[in-house]
């Protein structure tokens, strides 16, 4: 199953869940998915790095929002940045331990 095809259930799933949190991060995925297929010179389907790259691409953003939003006392939007990137990094490849 690819990528976008596990990302429209888990879409499906939240929504039925009334997840808000997780249904923002989806939609996120789903979003930058698309506009990876769409962009000038895109293939139809997505590799797998590419996929790595999209998804890793998305929890820098995040990340660096999280800063900004930190430094700015703006912990209400730090909250939702926080619960992005939880979402996102469930798609990632876990880490190697030291």
């Amino acid at each position: 199953m690819s990528l976008e095809q596990t990302i429209n259930e888990k879409i499906k799933q939240a929504m039925l869940a009334r997840d808000e949190a997780s249904l923002r991060g989806l939609r996120a995925i789903k979003a930058a998915i698309l506009l990876a297929k769409t962009s000038e010179g895109a293939k139809d389907i997505l590799g797998e790095d590419e996929e790595l790259k999209l998804l890793q691409k998305l929890v820098k953003q995040r990340r660096d929002s999280l800063d900004i939003f930190q430094k700015q006392n703006r912990a209400d939007l730090a909250i939702k940045e926080e619960e992005e990137i939880a979402v996102i990094e469930q798609f990632l490849p876990k880490p190697l331990s030291p």
